[in-house]
């Protein structure tokens, strides 16, 4: 029986889940967890990622209790956007910063557009401008005169760092690089006219390697500290945990959505190649590869990251009380756009909500009022994601009929159930950590043990029981939406 150790990390939290196959099924056992919030450096909020590095080993360690010596392959996944830059010698020149430092969302779109037009660029690579994204990072960096564009030697996105940190040649897996906004789909390889464009070193397009591949092997020096035998292959999973989240659809088809629900809730579907057109440009929709170098047609819309803020704000880290309030709570047919600037990074959230329920509906909303921010938070998650989806399947000319709600987030049975409501479709959740389970499957097939995608499929389907949420008052919330599109839908900038 082989035993791989997926490390999954979010932008909370990180964990280690060890998986095996038993019976057909995948079996998983989350081993370690570690918070991986910001660092606070003067005034500068930073990700610690040696910290990180560190309870991966720790979580290294670990796993050699448990389980022994014996350790069949390691991947790790993570969120976009975000890297590094390694100098010559192959040190890490800077850590990243917080993007919610930063809350101006077009900051740099001038900068695009006079030294490439937005449009253009968007048809090399179909994807969306973000505050978050690599290219804007990058745009940032360069804007400032900062150092480490001075003569940097490779580019790693977030998982990239942790294989090279365990003992990989640094290298970039597909799915981030094809999500970067330097990659010409195409042409399937990082686009050196947009690199040249806006002043970027070319000497930092690091090798693209594929979800499955080999990439390295752990050091020695880690495996002895923590008390494995080598060789220990590094298998890359997909780096994006979208993208290994994706793959763990309990489904054999093709006709459905997916929204990979976390601190943001990407929301996608698949398709056999790049979506880029009008109406993909106008409503910022994004591509990026999944694995097998399939497409994945998707949105990154705001998740529980306003209700995380508000949380915080009360004092309140129960989020199923949160619910429970919610659920309790009076309808009152007010929402937010969740994707509003507003909501971005503002200082008090639960006070944010409230000003602008008075200013578009003229309801007073008790900022400490729980139940009603929070019912109000989750009916506005289903309503955007009911104006997405409609126009995402618009641009891919495809039709669906159910939705899965994957990760963290689907537990959440309200979000559930407003999400089938408000679209009418019914949602189906049982894959709560979905990005690890992806990359569990995706070091099984780099390790021969699966064939192809069909084969990785029907594990999930055999492992992982469905549970469904149909959709409830069909005319009430085409109400809610209509005056939802009326008074607070706002020309999103990202």
């Amino acid at each position: 029986m082989k035993r791989h150790l997926a490390i999954d990390i979010g932008s909370e939290s990180g964990r280690a889940i060890v998986g095996f196959l038993e019976n057909g099924k995948i079996c998983t056992e989350e081993i370690y967890r570690f918070k991986t919030q910001f660092m606070q450096v003067r005034d500068r909020s930073l990700r610690d990622f040696y910290r990180y590095h560190e309870e991966i080993l720790k979580a290294l360690s670990v796993y050699c209790e448990r389980y022994g010596t014996r350790l069949d392959s390691i991947g790790v996944d993570a969120w976009g956007g975000d890297f590094v830059l390694l100098d010559r010698k192959g040190n890490i020149i800077r850590l990243p910063e917080s993007y919610r430092s930063n809350a101006e969302t077009d900051d740099v779109a001038e900068i695009v557009e006079n030294s490439f037009g937005t449009r253009r660029l968007y048809m090399r690579n179909g994807n969306q401008k973000m505050p978050t994204d690599t290219l804007h990072q990058l745009i940032r960096l360069r804007r400032s005169d900062d150092p480490s564009l001075d003569d940097p030697r490779a580019l790693l996105f977030v998982a990239d760092v942790f294989h090279y940190l365990l003992g990989a040649d640094p290298c970039c897996e597909h799915s981030l690089v094809s999500y970067s906004r330097i990659y010409n789909a195409d042409a399937d390889d990082w686009d050196e006219e947009i690199m040249r464009a806006f002043g970027l070193p070319l000497h930092i397009r690091s090798k693209i390697v594929c979800a499955g591949e080999t990439i390295g092997y752990v050091n020695g020096a880690i495996l002895e500290q923590a008390g494995l035998e080598g060789p220990v292959p590094i298998i890359a999973p997909c780096a994006h945990d979208t993208s290994c989240a994706a793959l763990s659809i309990a489904d054999l088809g093709d006709d459905w959505a997916f929204i990979s629900s976390g601190t943001w809730s990407l929301m996608g579907i698949e398709t056999d190649a790049c979506v880029r057109n009008d109406i993909s440009y106008a409503y910022n929709f994004s591509n990026s590869s999944m694995p097998l170098k399939c497409n994945m047609f998707k949105k990154n819309i705001t998740g529980t990251w306003i209700i995380q803020q508000c949380s915080k704000a009360w004092g309140n880290g129960d989020y199923n009380d949160i619910v429970n309030r919610a659920e309790m709570a009076a309808d009152t047919d007010c929402s937010i756009d969740i994707n509003a600037t507003e909501f971005y990074a503002p200082e008090d959230m639960p006070l944010a909500i409230s000003r602008a329920v008075q200013r578009d509906f003229g309801v007073c909303i008790d900022p400490q009022d729980q139940g009603a921010i929070a019912r109000i938070v989750f009916a506005s998650m289903a309503l955007k994601y009911k104006y997405y989806l409609t126009h995402l399947l618009e641009a891919a000319g495809k039709e669906i009929r159910r939705i899965y709600i994957l990760g963290g987030g689907s537990k959440n049975r309200l979000i559930n159930q407003f999400t089938a409501s408000a679209t009418g479709y019914p949602v189906y959740v049982g894959v709560y950590e979905a990005s690890a389970v992806g990359n569990l499957l995706l070091q099984m097939y780099g390790s021969g043990e699966l064939a192809d995608k069909a084969d990785m499929r029907r594990i999930v389907v055999d492992t992982f029981p469905q549970t469904v949420f149909a959709p409830q008052g069909n005319q009430p919330w085409e109400q809610k939406y209509k005056i939802y599109q009326e008074r607070v839908l706002q020309k999103n900038q990202w």
